[in-house]
């Protein structure tokens, strides 16, 4: 039953990462559509690819990928809050030992 789960994480993974690489692809190559669009494309890629502003895409990507995800299993499990019942009833700890470990038996003295 793990290994099944750990095969649907690892598709899931793979899919997400290829998702995101398509995406990027597709602007790359949609850059050389004419006109207007070709513009707005190329333009949108020299923004992603610029060293400072790709590690933020990739950033807000990241944040905005885990939230998504997050999301649907918490929809998917139900909610995490569980309530504890408070213990009634309950014997009382046991009286700590002496420092040497020897219990006395009653009536017993210490000299």
């Amino acid at each position: 039953m793990a290994r099944d789960e750990r095969r649907i994480q690892v598709v899931a993974g793979i899919s997400v990462i290829a998702g995101v690489a398509a995406l990027i692809l597709l602007i790359a190559y949609a850059r050389y559509l004419p006109g207007v669009g070709g513009e707005f494309f190329g333009r949108l890629l020299g923004i992603i690819s610029t060293p400072f502003l790709m590690e933020a895409s990739f950033l807000v990507l990241g944040f905005v990928l885990v939230m998504t995800i997050n999301l649907w299993r918490q929809r998917r499990e139900g909610d995490e809050f569980v309530e504890l019942d408070e213990a009634v009833g309950m014997p009382e700890p046991a009286a700590p030992m002496e420092a040497t470990g020897v219990q006395k038996t009653p009536g017993e003295t210490r000299d």
